[in-house]
C-alpha cells in the first residue's frame, strides 16, 4: 500500500446543511499553509441548473466558511484531452483542497474513468491534501458504482456501473452507498440510495461486494496519516460484508485499520479492469503536449490579468488620496505619494481638475 499523507471526507448527504458545515472545517484545518481550494463539477454537468448549483456552492464556502473555493470544470467528456480539460487538471493538481458533491453517480464515472482525473485524486489524496465528496461524487468511489437513476428513476434491471476506486489507496474494497437510511419513499423502500433492500440482494447476487454505507447527513472521515476514521453528523456509518454487519455511531474515534480488515478484498482474483493502454500516436502526443502548455499559459495569464487589476486599483486609489491631500493643500505629503509612485516606475501627469499616470518608458 502506497503512503498516504491527506484526509478524505465521504458524506451521505446534505453537503451543506449546518449539521455538517464543521465536516468542511476540520478537513480545511487539517491543511498546513495556504488553502487553494476547487469545486469539481462533474456530476451535475448534465443539469440545466448547473451554473446555478456552482454558485450555491461557492457561496457557502464564502458564507458558511470564509473560503474562496474556485470552479474546475469538466462537465463532459468529449472535451477529454481539449485545451479546457488539461486547465481543468492543471487546477485539481495545484489544489490541496478538493469538493466533488451532487449530480448522478453515474454521469460522474463515465466522464472521469479512462481520464487522469482518478489519479489526480489519487495523488492529491497520498501528497496531503483534503477531499470531500458528498452524495452522487461519494457513490463513485469504490471499485463499483451505483447507477441509481438508471435503476431508480428509469426502471433498468439492477446492474454495477465501474468506480473510480480511489478508496484503494487506503487498500479498502467496497461499494460506498450514500443516502444508506433515506425514507424518502414512505410506504416503500427507498433506502440503500433509493434503490431499497430487494435492488440490493440482486446486486450482490450479480457481483458480490463489500458496502460502505453512509446514513443521511452524516460524514465517515479518514485522517491517513493519524490511521484513524470517524462518523460526524445525525446518523451512523455501516459496514457489511460477506460474514458480518457493523455500525460505527457519531462521537467517536476508530483505528483505520479495523475498518480495512472489515473491507479487504476477500477475492482469490482481483476483477479490476484496466484501460487498454495502446501507445498513442507521435502526433497525438505532440497534439496533447501543446495542449497542456496552452492550458497552462492561459492560467498563468488569468493570473496576471488578476494581478494586474490589483496594481491598478492600489495606484488609483494613491492617487486618489494624493489628489485629496493637494486639495487640503498638504503638499509636502502628497509629494510624498508621488515620490513613492516614481520610484515605482510610474509617470503621474496632473491638469488642473485630476491626474493621471501611466508606467514610464
Amino acid at each position: 500500500m502506497q503512503e498516504v499523507n491527506g484526509s478524505i471526507a465521504i458524506l451521505g448527504s446534505g453537503e451543506t446543511s449546518p449539521n455538517l458545515v464543521s465536516v468542511h472545517r476540520n478537513l480545511i484545518n487539517k491543511i498546513d499553509g495556504e488553502v487553494i481550494a476547487s469545486l469539481i463539477d462533474t456530476p451535475f454537468g448534465f443539469q440545466e441548473n448547473a451554473d446555478q448549483l456552482v454558485d450555491k456552492l461557492i457561496e457557502f464556502y464564502d458564507v458558511s466558511l470564509n473560503l474562496e473555493i474556485n470552479l474546475a470544470s469538466f462537465r463532459n467528456k468529449k472535451y477529454f484531452k481539449s485545451v479546457e480539460y488539461f486547465e481543468f487538471l492543471k487546477k485539481i493538481q495545484s489544489s490541496n483542497f478538493i469538493f466533488s458533491g451532487p449530480g448522478s453517480p453515474s454521469y460522474a464515472t463515465k466522464n472521469w474513468i479512462d481520464t487522469d482525473v482518478p489519479e489526480i485524486f489519487k495523488e492529491r489524496l497520498c501528497s496531503g491534501s483534503s477531499l470531500i465528496f458528498a452524495s452522487a461524487a461519494a457513490s463513485t468511489l469504490g471499485i463499483r458504482t451505483i447507477p441509481v437513476y438508471e435503476i431508480y428513476k428509469v426502471g433498468i434491471d439492477p446492474y454495477w456501473e465501474k468506480g473510480i476506486n480511489l478508496l484503494e489507496v487506503f487498500d479498502i474494497d467496497c461499494v460506498v452507498v450514500p443516502h444508506f437510511n433515506n425514507k424518502e419513499g414512505g410506504n416503500h423502500d427507498t433506502s440503500i440510495s433509493y434503490l431499497g433492500a430487494k435492488r440490493m440482494e440482486i446486486l450482490q447476487e450479480i457481483q458480490p461486494t463489500n458496502i460502505l454505507g453512509i446514513d443521511e447527513h452524516t460524514a465517515l472521515i479518514i485522517d491517513a496519516k493519524e490511521n484513524l476514521f470517524e462518523v460526524e453528523g445525525l446518523g451512523q456509518v455501516t459496514v457489511i460484508n460477506q460474514n458480518e454487519t457493523q455500525n460505527f455511531k457519531n462521537g467517536e474515534k476508530y483505528s483505520l485499520d479495523d475498518l480495512r480488515k472489515l473491507l479487504e478484498n476477500t477475492e482469490t482474483k482481483s476483477i479490476k479492469e484496466s484501460a487498454d493502454n495502446d501507445q498513442n500516436s507521435q502526433d497525438e502526443q505532440i497534439e496533447d503536449v501543446l495542449r497542456k502548455e496552452i492550458a497552462e499559459l492561459r492560467l498563468e495569464i488569468e493570473k496576471n490579468n488578476k494581478n494586474s487589476e490589483n496594481i491598478n486599483n492600489l495606484i488609483n486609489k494613491l492617487i486618489s488620496y494624493r489628489i485629496e491631500l493637494r486639495s487640503s493643500q498638504k503638499y509636502e505629503e502628497s509629494d510624498i505619494v508621488r515620490d513613492f509612485l516614481t520610484e515605482s516606475n510610474i509617470e503621474i501627469e496632473d491638469d488642473k481638475n485630476s491626474s493621471s499616470w501611466k508606467f514610464k518608458d
